[in-house]
């Protein structure tokens, strides 16, 4: 029916909840309903992921994106992560490879880039503010994922 309030739910449990999963290969633009879930890319080409507006979607609104490849190793072709045009990401990029983290600038950097060297496994949580997009991610090498001005 629609209803919008809160529920209280009084300490009980909730078991068989799933997340919505979404498995895209190519270029896809993430709408409202896909918040709380997670897509998968598994990029046959250059792929580009959408993001919709904050302001849109409000304040609250998350998705989880989780790049892959079947046989574990590098990705094989570029993903980019964009936001809506005119806002910017936060964030941070933590690398696991000792080689540092990269912090969104906040002003200009409107993509995330994977290039084509960047490893399967690695995953990204956005959570919109309602002005902007807040994300985090977890890569291999932050010299082939980063906080970008422009798509890869």
């Amino acid at each position: 029916e629609n209803l919008k309030r809160e529920l209280t739910m009084g300490g009980a449990t909730l078991t068989g909840q799933k997340q919505r999963f979404l498995l895209k290969t190519a270029n896809y633009t993430v709408v409202q309903a896909d918040g709380g879930g997670v897509i998968q890319v598994k990029p046959a080409d250059t792929t580009l992921i959408q993001l919709p507006s904050a302001a849109t979607v409000g304040a609250g609104w998350s998705i989880d994106i989780i790049v892959n490849q079947d046989d574990g190793g590098t990705l094989d072709q570029k993903v980019n992560i964009g936001t809506a045009s005119g806002e910017f990401f936060n964030g941070i990029i933590i690398g696991g490879d000792a080689g540092g983290s990269l912090i969104a600038n906040g002003t200009s950097n409107d993509f995330i880039t994977l290039t084509a060297s960047a490893k399967s496994g690695e995953r990204f949580t956005i959570v919109s503010d309602g002005t902007r997009m807040h994300a985090t991610g977890w890569a291999y090498d932050v010299s082939h994922t980063a906080f970008a001005d422009a798509a890869g």
